[in-house]
């Protein structure tokens, strides 16, 4: 029996558990032995399903390799792909901030890019606070519609 379980397996020590294997299997139905009428043919059976079960398993077990290879490597590529869309929209959204109006623009870039609050850039600009929100406003509003993407979207990005 070990003969054809490594003839089957290439594998020695995998032989040899399919083998144990079998004979476990019966022992626990040694109650009913007396039944079979060639033992052989039984174990031969039994071994023959381990055998099966065991490719079955590598193969399952080899789907689930490939599977992540394979969103390791989608993964991967995405990632790519979404650093390369990322830098471009980044490139876009400051061409389209340098078309803003130049008040707009300044109280955009001083409120993104300097984190300044609406009452700092109102007093570095002298201009009412008022008039910052407008242009904030604005600002937001014409790169809305310049990268044709929701405000939601234009957030995240900024």
């Amino acid at each position: 029996m070990l003969t054809i379980a490594l003839q089957k397996t290439d594998d020695r020590e995998i032989a040899k558990e399919l083998v144990q294997s079998t004979f476990i299997t019966f022992y626990k139905i040694k109650d009913t032995a007396h039944q079979i009428n060639s033992l052989p043919a039984y174990l031969y059976t039994i071994l023959k399903n381990r055998l099966l079960d065991h490719y079955r398993h590598a193969l399952v077990h080899q789907k689930l390799q490939d599977m992540s290879q394979y969103r390791h490597e989608h993964d991967t590529a995405n990632d790519v792909e979404t650093y390369i869309d990322t830098r471009e929209m980044e490139r876009r959204l400051q061409e389209e901030i340098g078309k803003l109006p130049p008040q707009c623009q300044m109280v955009f870039r001083l409120r993104r890019e300097e984190e300044l609050s609406n009452k700092e850039i109102a007093r570095r600009l002298s201009i009412s606070e008022n008039t910052v929100e407008q242009h904030m406003r604005k600002a937001i509003r014409l790169l809305r519609v310049a990268m044709n993407i929701s405000k939601k979207a234009l957030f995240t990005l900024l």
